[in-house]
């Protein structure tokens, strides 16, 4: 799902954001952040996959990704909530940022107890 994230925010940031309820000027200048915002993504997908894949304790990059679905969910409600975004999607975004935040902090909480034992 990160990678997916990624991808569009590298390929189409002004989509990205219009997709959000971004006016069409606004998504045109933020595209620099978006990519920002998928270069991130790209790392701690490649950062949890690899880790896990070499059988190491991923439970950093969980955290980090944890941490950065939280802010992005608070980020996005916010500015739902001002009228920067418009429509459904930005609410529901920002509720399925919530739960991956939880996820992540889950995940890395069960790595570190499969490991104690």
């Amino acid at each position: 799902m990160r990678l997916g994230l990624a991808a569009g925010r590298l390929v189409a940031p002004a989509a990205f954001v219009r997709a959000l309820g971004a006016d069409a000027g606004t998504a045109r200048r933020v595209t620099w952040l978006t990519r920002m915002l998928g270069v991130r993504d790209l790392a701690l997908a490649v950062g949890v996959t690899g880790t896990v894949r070499r059988g190491g304790d991923a439970r950093g990059w969980l955290l980090a990704a944890g941490a950065a679905d939280a802010v992005d969910a608070v980020v996005i409600a916010r500015a739902a909530s001002v009228g920067r975004l418009g429509g459904s999607v930005p609410g529901l975004v920002a509720v399925a940022g919530a739960g991956s935040a939880v996820a992540h902090v889950v995940a890395a909480l069960a790595q570190g107890s499969s490991r104690a034992s």
